[in-house]
């Protein structure tokens, strides 16, 4: 995880750490598999939708106080800070399901973030940092070789660290953002935009016995509109053959919107070709 926030800055923002009374789910708790990918110095990125705009790029850090959100999105946004900073984002939507209704964040962009768009590092533009007050909510699982973690709802609220007013991460060292930036002009890096939404299939997939097994199909979805149908075992992804879950997922990785799907499955004794366009996903 990042190691944004020094511990002199999180003791001036008089946050209280959590209870370790019950790290137990809450009652129904749901499970989502959140997509990610490591940054160049192996930050952790996800994607997020702000209000059904996006999908936008964020970083997880459990040393960052709250959520921040650069000042820049939310101008575009429309969305306006109050007299301390906060704002209320409607609906923040992170990429695997998860949705978090009047979430709120800092408006602001913090110098880290300036910085390491200024330099490039992340290998995509950073919108923002999703900090303690939205992952202490989760228990969250992560192995590196996987591209998706699970994150599981927990029967505990964070306090909000409401106390913040000004700029986090001050001192002075705001001026290494625009240092960075600078540098990074200078040696002509810069960060990539990587905003192209994911392909959406609308399947469920579960591991069979030798092949990965349709579970469930989305009503009107692109693959349930092309015939898809429960129970389908899936044998081959745009023409190569898959063994399990993580070979379909690895396949289709780089699939986006409007790219054509080629799935061959086996369907009792019958074997059917099944070719679609991906639609938008997050």
């Amino acid at each position: 995880m990042l190691k944004l926030w020094s511990s002199v800055t999180l003791a001036a923002l008089c946050l209280t750490p959590p209870a370790w009374a019950d790290d137990a789910p809450k009652k129904d708790a749901k499970a989502f598999q959140i997509p990610y990918r490591l940054t160049v110095p192996k930050h952790v990125l996800v994607r997020a939708k702000i209000n059904g705009k996006g999908p936008f790029n964020f970083v997880l850090d459990t040393g960052a106080p709250a959520l921040f959100v650069s000042e820049e999105l939310c101008k575009k946004l429309g969305i306006k800070a109050d007299k301390r900073g906060w704002g209320t984002f409607d609906r923040f939507e992170i990429e695997g399901g998860l949705v978090l209704e009047k979430a709120k964040g800092r408006i602001e962009t913090p110098f880290q973030l300036e910085g390491m768009n200024g330099m490039g590092l992340a290998g995509a533009e950073l919108h923002g940092i999703i900090g303690y007050n939205v992952l202490a909510r989760y228990r969250m699982e992560i192995d590196f070789t996987r591209d998706k973690m699970k994150w599981t709802e927990l029967d505990f609220e964070p306090a909000a660290p409401m106390a913040m007013g000004g700029k986090a991460g001050g001192g002075g060292l705001e001026i290494f953002g625009s240092i960075m930036k600078f540098m990074g002009a200078m040696m002509g890096m810069k960060a990539t935009p990587d905003v192209t939404p994911r392909g959406f299939l609308g399947v469920e997939l579960a591991e069979g016995d030798e092949n990965p097994v349709v579970k469930s199909v989305l009503a009107k979805s692109p693959a349930g509109e092309a015939g898809v149908q429960p129970g389908d075992v899936v044998t081959q992804v745009q023409g190569r053959g898959v063994q399990n879950v993580e070979d379909v997922e690895r396949l289709l990785r780089k699939v986006t919107a409007g790219i054509k799907v080629r799935l061959t499955v086996l369907r009792g004794k019958d074997t059917k070709e099944i070719a679609f366009k991906a639609g938008e996903g997050l």
